[in-house]
């Protein structure tokens, strides 16, 4: 009687194991044909937040495409032209002397006329430049940290979304788990250890899920999806844009400019042109014409030299400038350049695995005696590409994060001069 108690529970045991196998191996194989495993481009991601958050983004835009505008305007003001209303009147309290008067017009072409109107309102130039170039300058670096939280948020939306897969795709696996150990297929520590796998996954997910709405990148959806085809124009290309369009460059030629404005002996000369209508006490009224000049006296040696070191330093300025661009360029080329290898390693590997769990699958429909089964092995890669696709589109976004950079260095008016798309490498 005993026996036969003990073959029917072995027996019951047995089919146990057997039904809890062939679940396994029909829920596991068929989640390998899952498309979200498949892809390796990252989803739409909505975003409720309004457009306007770009803040720094728009108003830098604004700044540059008003900059020459506003540049014109400046240089096309009038300095004053030094030409003056002249007049005199008085009256003597002497009986044998009348009033006098003179009046006219008096041209000064240096001090007080034309010549320090000049110079006066192009210094008033060059600090409206200055002004607007560093407030240019200081509003595109708060543009592009604004670029890059963008790119953060975008990738914090993401891996909410991967998280939530992984979340469900840990799940059938913990089931199925803990019908194993109830069927003595599986220990309490390899329960333990899927256990902690669901909810890592599940307070990761939970974490980046609660994150606040923010903007993301619409029009770069194609650009991400597409982004191990970048290739960057030449170095010395982008080089010579981002230098042009630097506004640290410009501060540097107005700077230099601000050197001749120092005072020189000729802000001290006077020359006047008049034409005036006079009279003089008792004598008829005449009219008068003439030149009045008054020249000091020394020279502009110790000035001119001043000047001439000044406009070589800021020329050295700009080739350090050019230097640290070109250097800053080369070295964020070569991280994107190796942001990309990366990816394609990590693509390489999603391949590699995939064939394996093709294999595993295969095997789990043709069993094979002298093989081990292959239901955890199922598992294990199902799980790890899960993990690699998760990777992989954050790969992406890491890519991204470093065209961002390149690109405000740069200031590119179209895609086409900061890098082109090559062909779909299969």
């Amino acid at each position: 009687m005993r026996t036969t108690v003990a073959i029917a529970a072995a027996t019951a045991l047995a089919a146990n194991a057997q039904q809890v196998k062939l679940r396994l191996a029909n829920s596991l194989c068929t989640s390998m044909t899952n498309q979200a495993l498949a892809s390796q481009l990252v989803p739409p991601l909505s975003s409720s937040a309004a457009a306007g958050s770009m803040v720094n983004s728009d108003l830098a835009q604004r700044m540059e495409e008003q900059r020459q505008g506003f540049f014109s305007r400046l240089d096309g003001l009038v300095p004053f032209n030094g030409l003056y209303a002249v007049g005199q009147a008085d009256q003597s309290f002497q009986e044998n002397f009348g009033a006098r008067y003179s009046f006219g017009l008096e041209w000064e072409l240096y001090k007080e006329g034309r010549g320090e109107s000049r110079r006066a309102l192009e210094r008033q130039r060059l600090e409206n430049k200055t002004q607007y170039l560093q407030v240019l300058r200081d509003t595109e670096q708060r543009q592009l940290q604004e670029q890059l939280l963008a790119v953060e948020q975008m990738r914090t939306k993401l891996l909410a979304v991967l998280y939530q897969r992984e979340v469900e795709a840990v799940r059938p696996v913990l089931e199925r788990r803990q019908q194993e150990l109830a069927a003595g297929r599986a220990t309490k520590f390899e329960l333990a250890e899927i256990q902690f796998k669901a909810e890592r996954a599940a307070l990761r997910a939970q974490h980046y899920g609660s994150t606040p709405d923010v903007l993301v990148y619409p029009q770069a959806q194609e650009l991400i999806n597409r982004i191990e085809d970048v290739q960057l124009r030449p170095t010395p290309e982008l080089t010579d844009l981002a230098f042009e369009r630097s506004p640290e460059v410009q501060l540097q030629t107005l700077l230099a400019d601000r050197a001749a404005l120092l005072p020189t002996m000729r802000d001290e000369t006077t020359v006047r042109f008049y034409l005036e209508r006079n009279k003089d006490f008792d004598r008829a009224s005449f009219n008068a014409a003439g030149v009045r000049v008054r020249i000091p006296i020394g020279n502009d040696r110790a000035r001119d030299a001043v000047v001439e070191s000044s406009r070589e330093l800021y020329d050295q300025q700009k080739e350090s400038l050019r230097a640290a661009l070109s250097q800053r360029i080369a070295m964020l080329t070569e991280r994107l350049r190796l942001k990309q290898n990366d990816m394609r390693l990590l693509q390489a590997e999603n391949r590699m695995i995939r064939q394996k769990a093709e294999l595993a699958c295969y095997r789990l429909d043709h069993p094979v005696t002298s093989l081990p089964d292959s239901d955890r092995e199922v598992e294990e890669l199902t799980l790890r590409l899960v993990g690699l696709q998760r990777e992989i589109l954050s790969a992406r976004l890491d890519v991204l994060e470093v065209l961002t950079q390149i690109s405000a260095l740069v200031k590119p008016r179209e895609p086409q001069e900061l890098y082109s798309l090559a062909d779909p490498q299969r």
